[in-house]
């Protein structure tokens, strides 16, 4: 009798890890994939990247573009809540506005992974994982090519003026705080004007254009950090608007970005540009979309999954422009 317990019970135990197995799994889970603005060459290349690799994964995507509206987004998150899906995806519009649907996302048992851009640590508790870039890195290693083209153009004191991003983001202030830290061990080098771009190539332009225009009569500007290729294509075509010298070689304007595009890989090849760095949205989102698959699958994730970046000039350009031809 003892023994015939024991067989059953050792059959129970395996039938209980055999059932737990099968219930971990991607396959036909729903996953709400939220963005800013799809019309972004990073987001939408990150969108429909994470799409393909999730579906092969046998993932079942809802892809929702905010315009970068956070109320919005707000209802998307709601949306997502009330439908049940399995997972939120989310690169969200505002770190504030963003909080009280991660809230409810968290009370309603949805988790939450976070692309593109982390949040404050004060509200780690309403997201499951991090999964991107380390945007202080990015903003360093944009601070560090901005001095070395200076320097290569033999110059220690410069004006510089920086168009960001979309400024409410909370990416942006990290990467604007890491570069300006690069340039207070520079203390000739002058940042004299930070204004919002909105990761918009025409509204990079403009204020590049009314930059060069405001400074042309107190020492003109010396250099730009123009936050995306992008917009580094903005500022080049403001610069060239208004008859000014461009890139290192002619002892120009010197232009630097920090995610990189196709756009940026033509201009530094050509050296209207300096540099820029990998923030490669269909490596990131590849990442993503198989860290997902692992947690359906029952792994586990860490609260920031760090993808590495590295800085691009003309001396390694080759090695990343496939990765950022998008």
């Amino acid at each position: 009798m003892r023994a015939v317990m024991v067989v059953m019970s050792l059959f129970l135990l395996v039938s209980l890890a055999g059932s737990g197995d099968a219930s971990a799994s991607a396959e036909g889970k729903r996953v709400m994939l939220l963005g800013t603005a799809n019309t972004n060459p990073y987001i939408g290349a990150w969108t429909s990247t994470f799409s393909k690799f999730a579906t092969q994964a046998g993932m079942k995507v809802t892809n929702l573009s905010s315009n970068y509206d956070a109320s919005v987004q707000s209802q998307q998150i709601d949306d997502a809540i009330a439908q049940k899906f399995d997972i939120i995806v989310l690169c969200y519009v505002n770190d504030q506005a963003i909080v009280p649907a991660l809230t409810r996302a968290k009370a309603a048992g949805i988790p939450v992974i976070l692309w593109a851009t982390p949040i404050k640590p004060e509200y780690v508790e309403l997201f499951t994982s991090y999964i991107g870039t380390d945007h202080s890195e990015l903003g360093r290693i944009a601070g560090e090519n901005m001095v070395r083209g200076l320097a290569g153009e033999g110059k220690t004191k410069a004006q510089l003026v920086a168009v960001t991003g979309l400024a409410q983001q909370i990416h942006v202030a990290t990467r604007m705080e890491a570069f300006k830290g690069v340039l207070a061990k520079h203390p000739g080098i002058e940042l004299v004007a930070v204004e919002d771009g909105k990761w918009n190539t025409a509204v990079t332009e403009k204020i590049t254009g009314e930059l060069l225009v405001r400074f042309a009569n107190r020492g003109g500007v010396d250099g730009v950090f123009a936050m995306a290729d992008n917009q580094a294509t903005g500022a080049i075509q403001a610069v060239e608007s208004a008859g000014l010298k461009l890139g290192v070689a002619d002892k120009g304007i010197v232009v630097v970005a920090s995610n990189c595009m196709k756009d940026g890989i033509v201009h530094i090849n050509s050296g209207q540009q300096y540099a820029t760095a990998t923030q490669i949205p269909t490596e990131e989102a590849e990442v993503t979309a198989k860290k997902v698959e692992t947690y359906f699958n029952g792994g586990q994730l860490k609260k920031y999954e760090i993808v590495p970046v590295y800085g691009i000039t003309k001396e390694n350009v080759g090695r990343f422009a496939a990765g950022c031809s998008y």
